[in-house]
């Protein structure tokens, strides 16, 4: 599906269904997910817990949930850095995208989308400090998101 673009800050919005990438190692301190973190300490706990318990697996979803809002903490990448070098993984992010379409008509469980949902936010997975480059990303989202709207947050 198209790729909605929409100026301004995703945590300010009002977006119930958030999906963003993290990386594989335990780290959650940084760039998207370290703003999430700050704003949303379940959504950080819910992924130390998948960490500590059993791991993350590249390409996987870990959601967490409150009434009001769904976090998905998406593994895109193996590690992370501050170089410059390309961490992300395009293979993972579209097996992120591939989960996430089937969410989009089976539902995630035991929260406010257990019978699906039509739209879901994000910032540029992988294009920061991820080092991935968006247009192969935002290809990857369109080919694979095709039940679901992909609404993607810009920062001005």
């Amino acid at each position: 599906m198209k790729i909605e673009y929409i100026k301004g800050d995703l945590l300010a919005s009002k977006e119930p269904l958030i999906i963003h990438g993290c990386n594989a190692k335990g780290a959650f301190g940084s760039g998207f997910a370290g703003a999430i973190k700050a704003k949303h300490p379940f959504a950080y706990q819910g992924y130390m817990r998948v960490h500590k318990e059993m791991g993350l697996t590249l390409g996987t979803i870990n959601w967490a949930q409150t009434d009001d809002l769904s976090i998905g903490n998406a593994i895109t990448q193996a590690d992370y850095g501050r170089d410059g070098k390309l961490y992300v993984s395009y293979e993972a992010i579209r097996a992120v995208m591939r989960s996430l379409n089937a969410a989009a008509t089976e539902g995630i469980p035991y929260g406010r989308f257990r019978h699906g949902f039509d739209r879901v936010a994000m910032p540029k997975i992988g294009a920061a400090l991820g080092g991935g480059d968006w247009s192969v990303i935002s290809r990857i989202i369109e080919e694979e998101l095709k039940d679901a709207a992909p609404i993607v947050y810009v920062l001005e």
